[in-house]
């Protein structure tokens, strides 16, 4: 029986790393949607293809075609690609090159998969849990509204612009993971969190009490091939451990596993002037996101509780 197939657009992240590695553990061959796909080396098992998504959306024929073939043949697709949050202040500049890079790359996954001969019959869409917005202490699961920060804004309508392509492909299914804050040894955001709680200078950002919804890579991986793996399974699921935690309580666990101090606060007009307005969408919103519909179906976590993730992580 051959190998399955999975193809991932936005696989050079953290996120694509760990599904890649996850995937070619697992006996898949893995297809890399990519800019610069041509003298890239690969691991055993990946294929890069070449992609230029705004070309694509806008229905250039030649960029489809280059899509549409490295689709061609494949079981899943992961749609993981847009500009990171973390390019720089979130001026107006960057905010629509946030929108704009999410908006393009899913709607020429979108034309691709309609004109593909043989596509993909299931599709993994990324979301994030900016989704929610500031919800304070309420607990946050598949179910809950839409928020009101930009983020929310952005991740409504990836979803959205997901889910109107997928209507027009007969027979797929498409499931939408929203991603809460990645942590792993090689995720950037968690090097940046965990620099200051080394060099003793931990402590509670803002009030410190607001929730962070968190998963660990691996586990993410996981979860995209799980929910692959469940033939009827489709619409949203939260991407996230169960157990999320507030900031002050995740920076003391680290600092614990150090044996640092974890005193030393940041209050919220430092973070804004120092990232901007950034702060208000990343660090000081609230969100007790949990993952409602993975607990049911029995997901295995690996790395559910954040001692066991701090352990890992630094110890």
């Amino acid at each position: 029986m051959p190998p399955l197939v999975l193809m991932i657009a936005g696989g050079s992240g953290v996120v694509g790393r760990h599904l890649t590695a996850r995937a070619l553990a697992l006996g898949w061959q893995v297809r890399l949607l990519t800019r610069q796909a041509k003298g890239k080396p690969t691991a055993s098992g990946v294929t890069l293809h070449p992609w230029n998504p705004t070309a694509a959306a806008q229905g250039d024929p030649q960029a489809l075609s280059d899509i549409s073939q490295a689709l061609h043949g494949a079981d899943f697709v992961v749609n993981l690609a847009g500009a990171t949050l973390g390019e720089g202040r979130l001026n107006a500049r960057l905010k629509e090159r946030i929108l704009h890079s999410r908006l393009a790359a899913t709607a020429a996954l979108g034309r691709a998969m309609a004109q593909c001969p043989q596509p993909p019959l299931v599709w993994g869409q990324a979301s994030a849990s900016g989704y929610f917005g500031n919800t304070g202490d309420t607990l946050i699961t598949e179910d809950s509204p839409a928020g009101d920060l930009f983020l929310s804004e952005v991740c409504r309508r990836w979803e959205d612009e997901a889910a109107r392509w997928a209507e027009r492909i007969p027979k797929l299914r498409l499931f939408t993971g929203r991603i809460g804050l990645v942590l792993a040894k090689d995720a950037p955001a968690w090097t940046m969190l965990a620099l200051p709680i080394k060099l003793g200078l931990g402590g509670r950002l803002g009030s410190g009490r607001q929730w962070w919804p968190w998963v660990d890579a691996d586990d993410l991986a996981q979860m995209f091939l799980f929910v692959y793996g469940r033939a009827e399974d489709k619409g949203v699921y939260n991407f996230c451990s169960p157990q999320p935690v507030r900031q002050i309580d995740l920076a003391r666990q680290a600092a614990r596993v150090l044996g640092r101090p974890c005193f030393f606060p940041t209050p919220a007009w430092i973070l804004k002037t120092v990232v901007g307005p950034g702060a208000d969408e990343l660090i000081l919103p609230s969100c007790r996101q949990v993952p409602k519909r993975l607990l049911a179906e029995g997901f295995p976590f690996q790395r559910g509780g954040v001692e066991e993730e701090m352990a890992f992580l630094l110890g």
